[in-house]
């Protein structure tokens, strides 16, 4: 089998989409993986792939005014196993990718003109996707509406089946819609994520929750595929003495931070921790600097793939949290992070904070897999319990693991995703069947 994997982030160690995309295909050769993504980064992962196409926004806007700029096609030899960021923008190019973090609909807007100018169909892309072969297309989806269309064209020249994963919720709930030009962005987005999920011959989706929502949104079949997470031997520490936080601040979560670290601050008990130490790779000042100034919050920034356990064997408690605030409760609502899938399998107790209704909080209170917190009101005497009762986190971690085994192993999830794509190759293209049905 010959899979060409279509996304925006590479395969990495250290970004939560890499790392996500890396575990669906942990137990695949590297010969059986090619990957052709959109985003000023290196591959690390030379156990994962090694064979890469890398068109970057950068590459778009200046293929534009240069016929010669096609990207870079980078050989076996130049991927390096390291732990380190894969990020490679510098300067403006950096300063650039900060500006389109935000996400805003005219940026959208303005990418998706940039990227239809664009000449990243050129020569020497097209021939190394011939090269390659691939038998199916497995297409990672994001809120760029360019790479739909890309994905789509592709596996029309190609005339392979195409299987889309949805690790986000990007067509329900209209992150821009208060903003100038929001409706209609993404009115024009839906357009072309239509045409797209038309053509595909499954949709992955990363909660149950999130498969309801889009087999009514998108009448196509989906399937659940957890995240997963590579089993770590850890010796979690007995005189533990730190609470931490690792991933991703937005969507508001340093404003839950801060609260967190407002509440474990004012905790009477000299023998449990009385601040959180925050790990994250943001580079937004706006959630930068109120955690650097919160009371029981030490921000340390990001750290490599390595040192994630280590924090953990020395964590009494890692938080996951999400936003009490409604605006931004639709945009994270299906949204299960990688982090989650890491603690249930190998971390010490996961303490969550967020409001029912977000996929995440509800999993973990479903399964008694985290300590659980659905109210602010309660969020000091929570922390005085949880953080004071060996004996419950210990009951907590025994049935996260139980969860992870059952639905975030790394060993059977490849296994369900090497199925699912060599049942799309024996199906054949969609369009393949719908010509067949209809000649019959």
């Amino acid at each position: 089998m010959k899979v060409l994997v279509i996304s925006q982030t590479v395969f990495s160690k250290t970004s939560n989409m890499g790392k996500t995309l890396t575990s669906y295909f942990t137990g695949f050769q590297p010969n059986e993986l090619a990957q052709l993504y959109f985003h000023s980064e290196k591959p690390t992962n030379p156990e994962i792939c090694q064979d890469y196409y890398r068109f970057s926004d950068v590459d778009a806007l200046k293929s534009i005014f240069s016929s010669k700029r096609t990207g870079t096609k980078i050989e076996a030899s130049d991927v390096r196993d390291c732990d380190e960021s894969a990020r490679i923008d510098t300067g403006i190019s950096r300063n650039a990718y900060k500006v389109g973090s935000r996400h805003k609909a005219w940026i959208l807007l303005l990418r998706d003109i940039i990227w239809g100018l664009s000449k990243w169909n050129n020569t020497q892309l097209l021939q190394w996707v011939d090269d390659v072969k691939p038998d199916v297309i497995f297409f990672a989806s994001g809120d760029g509406a360019f790479s739909y269309r890309i994905a789509k064209w592709l596996k029309e020249r190609l005339n392979v089946p195409m299987v889309m994963v949805c690790v986000d919720d990007y067509y329900i709930n209209n992150r821009n819609k208060s903003e100038f030009l929001g409706r209609f962005r993404q009115k024009l987005f839906l357009k072309s994520v239509k045409k797209t999920v038309a053509d595909v011959d499954g949709i992955f989706t990363i909660c149950d929750t999130m498969n309801e929502a889009y087999t009514k949104l998108f009448r196509n079949k989906c399937f659940t595929l957890h995240t997963s997470a590579e089993f770590k031997e850890l010796k979690l520490k007995s005189d533990a003495a730190q609470v931490s936080y690792i991933g991703n601040v937005g969507y508001n979560r340093y404003r839950q931070l801060i609260d967190l670290g407002k509440a474990i601050s004012t905790i009477p008990f000299e023998s449990t921790p009385h601040c959180i130490d925050v790990y994250s790779g943001s580079i937004n000042e706006e959630y930068i600097t109120p955690l650097k100034n919160g009371a029981g919050i030490v921000f340390h920034g990001s750290v490599s793939a390595s040192d994630v356990p280590k924090i953990m064997e020395n964590s009494v408690a890692v938080i996951h949290t999400e936003t009490f605030e409604e605006e931004t409760q639709d945009l994270v609502r299906f949204s299960v992070s990688t982090k989650i899938a890491e603690s249930l399998m190998y971390g010490p107790c996961l303490i969550a904070y967020g409001p029912e209704g977000i996929a995440s909080i509800d999993y973990l209170k479903e399964n008694g897999a985290a300590y659980v917190i659905t109210r602010p009101e309660d969020l000091k005497s929570s922390l005085e319990e949880i953080l004071s009762n060996a004996e419950l986190r210990q009951q907590i971690v025994k049935r996260a693991r139980a969860l992870a085994k059952r639905n975030h192993s790394a060993d059977v999830n490849p296994k369900k995703v090497r199925q699912w794509l060599q049942d799309a190759i024996d199906a054949g293209p969609i369009e393949n069947r719908v010509s067949a049905e209809k000649e019959d």
